[in-house]
């Protein structure tokens, strides 16, 4: 069996972290605004153990696919809540919301539709 370098993955890892922040320089921006104000600098605690040393924030999304805030495109392998039951602004989703946003959106009431 074959030993595992710790200090070769350790210099790996490096560079890898180096690449992710030049690579997502606006990103690691809005995180460091993000700290002063929410805990860890995400949403939810659970999003800081995601792959990177920061989070990457999105701009915008179509169906699976989102692009960052620094123009990094990607397959949302994620998609989480809404976005796992009909993709990023889907046609049908956009025109539905945009109908019932006419309407209401929120009301401590329930909703007659």
């Amino acid at each position: 069996m074959a030993i595992i370098d710790r200090k070769r993955l350790d210099a790996l890892l490096s560079v890898e972290e180096l690449r992710f922040h030049q690579e997502h320089p606006k990103s690691y921006e809005l995180y460091q605004r993000a700290r002063k104000c929410l805990q860890g600098g995400v949403p939810m605690l659970w999003m800081i153990r995601w792959v990177g040393t920061f989070p990457i924030f999105v701009k915008e999304g179509r169906g699976a696919h989102f692009v960052d805030i620094d123009g990094n495109e990607y397959i949302d392998y994620c998609l989480g809540d809404t976005g796992a039951m009909t993709g990023h602004a889907t046609e049908k989703t956009v025109e539905a919301i945009y109908e019932q946003a006419k309407k209401v959106i929120h009301t401590c009431y329930p909703l007659r539709m």
